[in-house]
């Protein structure tokens, strides 16, 4: 596979990654991380979960790149999970659920999500997630993009 060369210190329009900010807005890099504490949340054996980020306050927060790891516990192999995200509007991005392995991303090259999703400041980051695996297993996930903050008129 060959996948393009990602300069982590450059901005994310010279990395191909991002559309120029609107006239009225600053975009500045940021990755929602869950879960939301250092670490990985650990799955039971085909555990299925309803999960919501809370968006900070101040910014709205425009989705374009997912990343997700796992780790293995107990030296067991790891099958992997399903999810879906939904959209602003709280309607789901894809028809059914997703498995990771399909979306191969990672920090420096993120999947990417098109169309972007643009939440609002008083919106939730919702999305699913299916433990595929007869065992536990950690999982950690990425949500990539720009947090856009609306410049103040003079």
């Amino acid at each position: 596979m060959n996948q393009a060369i990602f300069n982590p210190w450059a901005p994310p329009l010279l990395n191909g990654f991002n559309q120029n900010s609107p006239d009225d807005c600053e975009d500045v890099d940021h990755t929602y991380v869950w879960p939301e504490v250092n670490g990985f949340q650990t799955l039971s054996a085909s555990e299925q979960r309803s999960e919501v980020i809370v968006l900070d306050h101040g910014d709205d927060f425009r989705f374009s790149g997912f990343i997700w790891s796992l780790h293995a516990i107990d030296n067991l192999s790891t099958p992997g999970f399903l999810y879906r995200i939904q959209d602003e509007q709280g309607k789901f991005i894809c028809d059914g659920f997703t498995y990771c392995f399909a979306t191969p991303g990672t920090l420096a090259n993120p999947w990417p999500q098109f169309p972007h999703v643009t939440y609002a400041v008083h919106q939730r980051l919702q999305f699913e997630i299916i433990n595929l695996a007869d065992h536990e297993q950690g999982v950690q996930l990425g949500f990539r993009g720009m947090k856009r903050f609306r410049k103040v008129g003079r």
